[in-house]
């Protein structure tokens, strides 16, 4: 499976996920454990560590001039979620997750799964932009302290959607609906 176009937010969280990961990983192994036999393994490359640097979106990691911010800044609201999949939040996870969590969607092509995450993620963003809404501290504001304005953008998002045909689509095959 192709996960594809994360927002930086949903970056932040994964790249903490994963320190926490290698953490208990390097800690079992030293306990004489070892790691589960079909688990998954994450690697980021050095291209991603730089995108992510330039971001600013990994705490402790320099080269954004917006700051290190605290995590629950970095929270996508809970309608923008519901066009995403969850992934699990436990280690160790077999690679059959998505399958048996989200069934519809796994049987949709990498390409319709990518083209359905650049689709949301250009209508959230086209959204976002329509309304002045730029960087970390502006999105938190608008999208999780003001519920007003969140639950403007969600009816503009919908609209949005329900304009796009193909989308409609893609939802449907996903398993997905206008919230």
């Amino acid at each position: 499976m192709h996960i594809h176009n994360a927002y930086p937010a949903a970056n932040a969280a994964y790249a903490s996920q994963v320190k926490a990961a290698k953490a208990e990983e390097a800690a079992q192994e030293s306990r004489g454990g070892s790691r589960p036999h079909n688990a998954d393994s994450v690697t980021i490359s050095d291209a991603a560590r730089r995108a992510a640097s330039a971001e600013g979106v990994i705490p402790g990691m320099q080269g954004g001039s917006s700051g290190t911010y605290p995590l629950e800044m970095y929270q996508v609201p809970a309608w923008r979620a519901e066009y995403m999949f969850q992934v699990p939040g436990k280690l160790g996870v077999g690679a059959d997750w998505f399958a048996d969590k989200y069934p519809q969607a796994a049987s949709t092509s990498e390409a319709e799964r990518s083209e359905y995450a650049d689709l949301v993620q250009g209508h959230y963003h086209a959204v976002l932009e329509a309304n002045g809404i730029q960087g970390i501290e502006a999105h938190y504001q608008a999208t999780i302290l003001d519920q007003n304005v969140s639950e403007s953008l969600r009816l503009q998002m919908n609209e949005r959607v329900q304009g796009d045909d193909r989308l409609l689509q893609l939802m449907a095959r996903m398993g997905k609906s206008i919230l």
